[in-house]
């Protein structure tokens, strides 16, 4: 991570003259020469005792995370696990485990465990679950970006940069693939790195926005041999927040890419979403027909508090590009505390509310009413439709937050309709009980056991 100058007691974070380095954003480069390689064994994880005993997976990634959300890596229905409640990270040294700040701690050894550096086997306990850790023989290859930008993608963390490898892997190959993560974590942004990492980078990139899309006047463009699939099929056609779909227009856009791939008229597909893909065929978002498109190749971009060695370096470049904007203001600085502040806040909004937060606080700058004030960090959600200074969000961003509030307040009024039985309370949803359990956790929902 660039460290920026000190100076006491204000930290000033801007980047200076720019340097010769030739960046992934400026050359479309061979992964080969991108990336630095590493090796690391598989492990397995097997519930010894506990509710889901017996459960066990095998794992080859770098990071593999560990709770009660749906979306975690390795699952556990132990209602005393929190939903992230520890994360597995390989390096070039091995395997270290770091509590994520759960509710009833990690256990090793007869001691509470913050971080340490897994051996060949370790014990573990997570609220009533004892979990087995075991490294296999088999050793798989990581690949991690020399570089920390990739065509407006930034990071200097070990996460990010291997995302940006992924992406110059799969773009390579010019088959479909899918970018999830966040709201706010970049998905945009990554699909345009990967358009341009693509055998087709010269050729146009179509968006599709699938949330405000009007279906019902544009199906017929979509159809196969429409004249939508014409304008890009030598390009690239990203469906963004696909998660949002109706489900017969993802069964029939599947269908009609299967056929232009028959013809070899097809562009290359890309699609962006916030649910991970296996959740939303499991939510019954998307039918299975469409995710067998991007079965092997999806990308997770990591939200910002899982690299906090990344704000440094983002708000250097953001305040950077707000002096630009807003000279009349001056030099934007700020404190050394407000930095740590900014670095071990959880950024819910992720890397999109960072830039917000600056932005509103250089506005504040620029109209005259104090300098630069960064220390009060955001403490609630702002309203549906609205984000900092009054201005509207991304109306994707809005009607997800919308969907997610009321996917919350329903699954809390259907427990409480059914008296916290879960079966009754998916029978009153008309959704099979797994679906409703899947759905509840996901918002957050602690239901009570039935």
């Amino acid at each position: 991570m660039a460290s920026p100058r000190l100076t006491q007691p204000t930290i000033n974070l801007r980047t200076g003259a720019p340097d010769a380095t030739v960046t992934l954003s400026s050359l479309n480069l061979s992964r080969a020469t991108l990336a630095e390689r590493y090796t690391l064994p598989a492990f397995r994880l097997r519930v010894s005792a506990g509710p889901d005993s017996g459960k066990t997976a095998v794992f080859a990634q770098r990071v593999v995370v560990i709770g009660s959300s749906p979306e975690a890596d390795f699952a556990l229905t132990d209602a005393a696990t929190s939903r992230e409640h520890i994360r597995i990270t390989g390096d070039r040294v091995g395997y270290r485990l770091r509590d994520l700040d759960s509710k009833n701690g990690t256990w090793f050894a007869g001691s509470r465990a913050v971080e340490l550096l897994l051996g060949p086997a370790a014990t573990l306990r997570l609220g009533q679950t004892e979990l087995q850790y075991e490294q296999l023989g088999d050793l798989h290859e990581i690949a991690v970006a020399r570089e920390t930008e990739l065509w407006g993608l930034q990071g200097h963390s070990e996460a990010m940069r291997e995302v940006f490898a992924r992406i110059a892997h799969l773009a390579a190959e010019g088959q479909p693939a899918a970018i999830e993560g966040e709201p706010g974590t970049g998905k945009r942004t990554a699909a345009v790195a990967w358009h341009r990492c693509s055998p087709r980078a010269d050729a146009d990139l179509e968006t599709l926005d699938c949330t405000t899309t009007d279906w019902a006047v544009r199906a017929g463009e979509w159809a196969a041999g429409g004249a939508g699939w014409l304008r890009c099929a030598n390009g690239t056609l990203a469906l963004l927040d696909i998660d949002e779909l109706p489900a017969d227009i993802a069964a029939a856009l599947a269908a009609s890419f299967g056929a232009l791939v028959e013809r070899g008229a097809a562009p290359q597909l890309l699609a962006t979403l916030t649910t991970p893909l296996p959740a939303a065929v499991r939510e019954g978002r998307l039918p299975k027909e469409f995710a067998r498109l991007f079965a092997g190749r999806r990308i997770g971009l990591p939200a910002l508090r899982h690299r906090p060695e990344d704000i440094a370096p983002l708000v250097e470049g953001m305040l950077a590009e707000l002096e630009l904007a807003n000279p009349e203001a001056g030099p934007l600085v700020l404190s050394y505390a407000t930095l740590q502040a900014l670095q071990s806040y959880a950024w819910p909004g992720n890397v999109r509310e960072l830039r917000r937060h600056l932005e509103a606080a250089a506005g504040a700058a620029v109209a005259g009413s104090h300098p630069l004030v960064l220390d009060q960090l955001p403490t609630a959600a702002p309203d549906h439709g609205s984000a900092v200074g009054g201005r509207p969000l991304p109306c994707a961003e809005a009607r997800a937050r919308t969907v997610r509030e009321f996917e919350r307040a329903y699954c809390e009024s259907a427990l409480r309709a059914a008296a916290g039985q879960v079966s009754l309370a998916a029978q009153l949803a008309g959704m099979a009980r797994g679906n409703f359990e899947s759905l509840a956790q996901r918002c957050g929902v602690s239901e009570p056991k039935s």
